[in-house]
């Protein structure tokens, strides 16, 4: 009986689980790339977001800690230390031109430790799905969210934010225009400091399966802290490209001596920052080893390489996972890294695997059962295929459909090569037989006709009467009047 009661139970509870999200609602895609902006003469990167009625466009960085979806005021500049303030928060929204913004006094931060400050109210928040750049853009329509109108600080504040208690995210699950708190980031290397031509995505309740490749891997988030996104890393490789057996691990002592033993170490995936944040002993093995010294060309103290370095850095978690670094974001054309210097007492602070790990990785977040998957990214997809993230479902990479032993060894091929070809031949034997036979037809017509006219002259020649000559008769006999004169 209680056994009964217990199956009964579970059955109740895995109902309500199973209705309580709709599984059947499609994601919303947004893409992050360079576009034009609010009040700002430059296109800037970020993802294709606007505000208010009518729409101001802007381009928003996702950020893996920050909550609230932020923007620039109007006047942020004039209170901002920010590097190339007007070029650099992704455009300013003018409360004053929004019919939908209303102030609200009564809302609470859910951001702390921020690097700028501002108001909250709420307004109509529109997401462009943008799959390519040469399409027009369709809109999902977010009202009465909360967001943050910026006034002071230091950083760009055109932030969407995806930290443990994002608004957007709630916001959308609440109002049913996604199946659940799940979203999915493809940071991409489209902007200024990574240098590459890559576009980004975001994916609110889904993920885009042609993104990644490989094994999916799962972590658990860290609740505690600000980012919640939180792996161990077990080992880190160097490899020189030009001898693939030339691998280097920073953990290793026989190779750095004078250095203390390594040991496994947790790092925060972020996008606060564009370069690594490693511990001080493996931040030394590494300028030991390539010859690196600090560098604050962008602001960021990576380090700067003293001699070119055509190689790779693959990172290891405690599980497996591999991400590799390859050499053109090991290395940008100025010898700067992605590794950032770290001071020698520092080890409490925390280590982060940034922007530039993420640029080569897939991350999917399920914010419903605290969990978040990793993979392989695929760098340039050829088809964007958004999919629907139910809560506690393991993501599933795209695979192309199997191909026979005939198409996968190119047989179809060969033979389809070898029927053309075959009919090439025929066609060409076809062709030299109908020239041979009609040169023979003409050769045999003019013999034809030779004969004829040769046939034709003997029988003119037979037409023509012949002249018979007579003897005359002896003398004796010659009559009177045969007489010659």
């Amino acid at each position: 009986m209680a056994s009964t009661v217990l199956y009964i139970a579970a059955t109740v509870l895995l109902a309500q689980s199973t209705v309580a999200f709709n599984c059947s609602t499609p994601p919303i895609y947004v893409d992050i790339h360079k576009r034009a902006v609010h009040n700002s003469p430059i296109f800037q990167y970020g993802s294709f977001i606007g505000v208010g009625t009518p729409a101001q466009n802007h381009s928003l960085w996702p950020s893996l800690s920050q909550n609230h979806t932020s923007f620039a005021g109007k006047d942020y500049c004039n209170n901002s230390t920010l590097k190339d303030c007007a070029d650099a928060t992704g455009g300013t929204f003018i409360t004053s031109e929004s019919t939908s913004f209303t102030g609200n006094d009564k809302l609470q931060s859910l951001d702390s430790g921020s690097n700028f400050t501002g108001a909250l109210a709420q307004d109509t928040l529109h997401l462009y799905t943008h799959y390519f750049e040469t399409d027009g853009a369709s809109q999902t329509l977010l009202e009465n969210s909360t967001v943050e109108v910026a006034s002071h600080g230091n950083i760009n504040p055109g932030i969407v934010g995806m930290g443990l208690s994002s608004t957007v995210l709630q916001d959308l699950a609440a109002q049913g225009l996604i199946a659940a708190r799940t979203y999915s980031l493809y940071i991409g290397q489209g902007f200024d400091r990574a240098g590459g031509a890559v576009n980004g995505s975001n994916t609110f309740g889904g993920y885009d399966s042609g993104r990644f490749q490989g094994d999916v891997h799962r972590y658990a988030m860290t609740t505690s802290d600000r980012n919640p996104l939180s792996v161990k890393v077990k080992d880190i490789i160097i490899t020189n490209t030009a001898d693939p057996s030339s691998n280097v691990s920073l953990f290793d002592t026989s190779k750095f001596p004078s250095s203390s033993a390594p040991t496994a170490f947790d790092a925060q995936l972020t996008t606060d920052q564009y370069p690594l944040s490693l511990p001080y002993q493996i931040t030394q093995n590494f300028i030991s080893h390539l010859g690196a010294q600090p560098d604050n060309t962008w602001g960021d103290n990576s380090l700067k390489l003293k001699n070119a370095f055509n190689g790779t850095l693959s990172i290891v978690l405690d599980d497996g996972f591999t991400v590799t670094i390859p050499p053109e974001v090991l290395m940008n054309a100025s010898n700067i890294t992605p590794i950032q210097d770290r001071p020698k007492d520092s080890d409490d602070a925390p280590f982060y695997l940034s922007t530039a790990f993420l640029s080569q990785v897939y991350v999917m977040m399920d914010f419903e059962s605290f969990s978040f998957y990793l993979a392989e990214a695929v760098q340039k997809n050829n088809a964007v295929m958004p999919i629907t993230f139910c809560p506690k479902a393991t993501p599933v990479a795209y695979v192309r459909p199997k191909q026979s032993a005939w198409v996968s060894q190119g047989l179809i091929g060969a033979v389809i090569g070898g029927v053309l070809g075959g009919i090439g031949i025929a066609i060409t034997a076809y062709c030299f037989w109908v020239g041979w036979a009609r040169k023979h037809a003409n050769r045999r017509q003019e013999r034809e006709l030779e004969a004829g006219q040769r046939r034709k002259l003997r029988s003119l020649q037979m037409e023509v009467e012949d002249v018979p000559e007579f003897d005359p008769p002896p003398k004796s006999a010659t009559p009177f009047f045969w007489k010659k004169r």
